[in-house]
């Protein structure tokens, strides 16, 4: 039943995407320019679906026009420029894409129509931005529903104001601290991205099958590091994993005098614990310094950045990462693959051909997510009645739902809802990523 639940309402929103392509091609058809608008900012991208009309041709009636609603936003937030842009660029890429399909609105259950406009905004890669930004969606633009933070710093200076204004905020980025704190869940916040704790189980598993028992872990200063690095202490020694040597560096560091303590130290591998550009310059540094130990990295480099920034490097290391980097291989049988199919043709026509990032899927995950939730709603909700329904709607409503990222399974208990399957494993082979399946380590 829950499944015949969750693809009804999934039909019923592509139903709904179907019916603008329609309503859009007879407005264009009628030579009228208004059927969508983008303004652009110094930081800003407004999308906004316009009011619409459209008389059944083949009909001698003329069908009543929806009645429209209260109109919804999406506040968006991204880092799109700045040491985070190799993550940011692809999320704010799909939040457009996004917003262009979702030109035509939504109707809601009582069938009144609201327009949906997604405001996208940069914060420069910088945390001090991003939590002046969302508190500009929260309290001048009066959003429904935020969907923010490239980075894990980023994301956990925004949750607070999140929780205060008590608006549902899905984060992009990975970090467990975003949705919990003390142990207990933060009931406003959720993230699409799979947990380092599910990186670390991988690369536990890759280590144990190589027979390594003293591993180098080289990690970037922030919290998306410090969260790696404690992942791995909680997954590495139960499996008989130690860590002989640990070192930070800042993200944007080209030289790495950390590699002189991890080469005295006798490890027997080098994880990494960074994003671009800094995993793939620690990468470089560890091929000069060790060059023969296996070098492991982590989901947050699952980019083609990571490989264009030193692709000699990084050739043959090896990573978890989510199923959107190998989805054509994948059997037809796999939950996941349909959508992960979709996104990809849809994201390599909207920008004319741009590699393919779990970054993006990250962003297209949670924007469904907030998509999905808007369509549930009913004109009769004011502003703070909305945004606690779409809390309520993602922590209850989004069950068994295949995204890029996983299936989905989010609970009370559990605002991410995945695994550790949720991630595969994957290795840069001939300057792109295959499927590196256990069965073949």
């Amino acid at each position: 039943m829950k499944e015949a639940k969750r693809q009804a309402k999934g039909h019923r929103w592509w139903r709904l995407g179907l019916l603008t392509v329609v309503m859009l091609l007879v407005v264009a058809a009628c030579g009228d320019d208004d059927a969508g608008t983008t303004t652009t900012a110094a930081e800003e991208t407004t999308t906004t679906a316009a009011e619409e009309t459209t008389t059944t041709a083949a009909s001698a009636t003329t069908e009543a026009p929806p009645v429209e609603g209260t109109a919804y936003k999406i506040g968006f937030v991204a880092s799109e420029t700045g040491p985070g842009s190799g993550l940011g660029v692809p999320e704010a890429n799909t939040a457009r894409m996004l917003a262009e399909q979702w030109a035509g609105g939504v109707t809601g259950p009582d069938g009144v129509h609201h327009s949906v406009e997604v405001i996208i905004l940069d914060d420069e890669s910088n945390a001090d931005n991003g939590a002046a930004l969302v508190t500009r969606l929260i309290e001048e633009d009066q959003v429904d529903v935020l969907v923010a933070g490239t980075l894990s710093g980023n994301a956990l200076a925004m949750a607070p104001i999140a929780e205060e204004a008590m608006i549902a905020m899905i984060s992009m980025a990975s970090s467990r601290g975003i949705i919990e704190s003390e142990g207990q869940t933060r009931p406003w916040l959720f993230k699409t991205p799979q947990d380092n704790q599910h990186s670390a189980a991988w690369q536990a598993e890759y280590l144990n099958s190589l027979g390594v028992t003293s591993v180098c872990y080289l990690y970037e200063n922030g919290a998306y590091g410090q969260d790696t690095l404690n992942s791995a202490k909680q997954f590495f020694e139960p499996a008989g994993i130690t860590i002989a040597f640990e070192g930070s560096f800042e993200r944007t560091d080209t030289e790495f005098p950390i590699m002189t303590g991890a080469q005295a130290s006798g490890c027997g591998a080098v994880v990494v614990g960074s994003i671009p550009p800094g995993s793939s310059s620690v990468t470089q540094a560890a091929r000069e310094f060790l060059p023969d130990l296996p070098i492991i990295g982590g989901h947050g480099s699952c980019n083609s950045q990571y490989i264009s920034l030193a692709p000699d490097a990084v050739e043959g290391t090896v990573l978890p990462c989510g199923k959107l980097l190998f989805a054509d291989t994948l059997p037809d049988s796999d939950p996941q693959k349909a959508n992960l199919l979709q996104y990809i043709a849809d994201y390599t026509a909207f920008t004319g051909g741009e590699p393919i990032s779990t970054f993006g899927g990250h962003a297209w995950d949670a924007l469904m997510w907030a998509g999905e939730a808007l369509s549930s709603l009913e004109e009769n909700a004011d502003l703070d009645a909305r945004r606690a329904a779409i809390r309520d709607y993602v922590e209850t409503e989004i069950t068994d739902w295949p995204g890029t990222g996983g299936v989905f399974n989010i609970s009370a208990d559990d605002h991410l809802g995945l695994d550790y399957t949720g991630l595969g494993f994957v290795k840069v082979q001939d300057g792109g990523y295959i499927n590196f399946p256990s069965s073949d380590w």
